[in-house]
């Protein structure tokens, strides 16, 4: 088939496009900025053209000569963001019809059991999936509940909560709302269902609930998360307070999670949502192996925690949180010079810093069972090799070295260090660290030590740059 992806730089539009690859369908994207298309690996193979797909005549151009258009765009706050939302699909719908399209898909939000109210949020959903479903062009609106998966907003919610708030304290007072259930659905499972309905018969046109195979309350998202990701878990104590504006802005505070895209999640948490029928399953299949449980879908998306895990355009905020710092120092010299410097700390040449710094927190360690004040150099520097109180994890001969601490701490500390070229007999070191916390604790430490942290790192920065310079110069 010929088909339209609006949104195809989203968290599900990234993935759901490979998917239609696959399945050999021609895929067409409307982006707004080609730029974000362009950092998919897959962009040379589809049809991209720039636009607004409210803008009508944009949108027209996009569906002129397609078998089916596959709409995943939905605003999650501002002013007047569900009218725009309206106004977006109403001129989807139209254009649609008029270039004589088979078939609409659109991912919808669950709705709230027993019709008792809804937020905002998920109403402006309902609202746009009743109007695709009156285009006169035979639609399948998908109703998921919290999509399960790095970058997924909603999970990305769920994890940063777990790991700020359980990871050392005993009691945690959550709000009662927390109890409700919910249906959570591993992306996997969402790309399986809109793939399917793309060939759905031309009389079905109606909405379908999806949802995994859990029901949990939303108390339990988190409690399962920290079981797959080895956190603590408090006792809970629920609290009949309803505050989704100062959550929002909490959650924005000791999360990354924008607390414009937190707010009107956490108005969710007021309903119980899970699905009503399970219709789609019977027209286009289960997934391939079943329906994917909601603590498996937490390990996927803890396994794409990697580097080249997820899509480049994932919101910010997506997988763990990560503090850092970073110094950057000119130096003169070549950045072969930088390099044997770099590569030379360590041992008995040390860490270039304040005098008996590294050895009073190396005995500090060992006292609470690390592995303290150890001194070894390898006779090679590669990946896997212990440096002193680091473990090597990569090398890039010439150019970057990163080493991770396997002093005990409340969280994971990384060390990249960094020769780049900067003009003929010049070089420029960076140094970055990374601090990935467990918990309260973890934020708490990296905190705590940040000043005599950006000390002690600073002069580290400083005397490899000055190191350098006086090699360099004398031959």
């Amino acid at each position: 088939m010929r088909v339209l992806v609006i949104g195809g730089t989203g968290y599900v539009g990234a993935r759901l496009v490979p998917r239609l690859l696959t399945d050999r369908h021609a895929v067409r994207c409307l982006v707004r900025d080609p730029a974000k298309l362009a950092r998919e690996a897959w962009a040379h193979r589809v049809e991209a053209q720039v636009g607004d797909v409210a803008e009508p005549g944009t949108s027209a151009a996009a569906c002129r000569d397609v078998d089916a258009v596959v709409y995943l765009v939905h605003s999650m706050g501002g002013p007047d963001f569900a009218e725009r939302d309206r106004a977006a699909a109403s001129v989807l719908a139209a254009t649609a019809r008029g270039a004589g399209v088979r078939r609409i898909v659109y991912l919808g939000g669950l709705q709230p059991s027993g019709g008792n109210g809804t937020s905002e949020h998920l109403e402006s959903r309902e609202q746009v999936g009743r109007i695709l479903l009156g285009s006169g062009v035979p639609a399948a609106v998908l109703r998921a509940g919290i999509v399960v998966g790095r970058g997924s907003a909603s999970f990305e919610m769920v994890r940063h909560l777990a790991e700020t708030v359980m990871g050392g304290l005993p009691l945690l007072t959550v709000p009662d709302r927390a109890w409700n259930r919910v249906q959570p659905v591993a992306v996997d499972d969402v790309i399986h269902w809109l793939a399917g309905s793309l060939t759905l018969p031309g009389d079905v046109s109606r909405a379908f609930d999806v949802g995994g195979p859990d029901v949990l309350r939303y108390l339990d998202l988190m409690n399962d998360y920290a079981r797959e990701a080895g956190l603590a878990r408090p006792l809970a104590v629920p609290v009949p307070v309803s505050a989704p504006r100062l959550a929002a802005r909490a959650v924005g505070l000791l999360t990354p999670v924008d607390r414009r895209l937190a707010g009107p999640l956490l108005e969710s948490l007021a309903h119980e949502l899970v699905v009503h029928e399970d219709d789609l399953a019977g027209l286009v299949g289960e997934p391939p192996g079943g329906r994917t449980p909601y603590r498996a879908a937490v390990r996927r998306a803890l396994a794409e925690d990697g580097p080249a895990g997820g899509s480049p355009n994932d919101p910010a905020g997506s997988g763990p949180a990560v503090l850092s710092g970073e110094d950057v120092e000119d130096v003169d010299a070549p950045v072969d010079v930088l390099w044997s410097v770099i590569t030379g700390l360590g041992g008995d040449e040390g860490w270039y810093t304040a005098p008996g710094v590294w050895r009073l927190r190396a005995l500090l360690d060992g006292l609470v069972g690390g592995v303290g004040d150890r001194r070894t150099r390898p006779e090679l520097l590669a990946a896997g090799a212990a440096l002193d109180w680091w473990h090597v994890e990569d090398v890039d001969p010439g150019r970057s070295l990163l080493l991770r601490a396997e002093m005990r701490l409340p969280g994971v500390a990384r060390l990249e260090l960094r020769a780049e070229p900067a003009g003929e007999g010049r070089s420029r070191y960076v140094q970055r660290v990374t601090f990935t916390p467990r918990g309260l604790a973890g934020r708490a430490y990296w905190f705590a030590q940040r000043p005599a942290h950006d000390l002690v790192f600073g002069v580290t920065a400083r005397t490899v740059a000055g190191v350098a310079a006086g090699r360099f110069r004398r031959g």
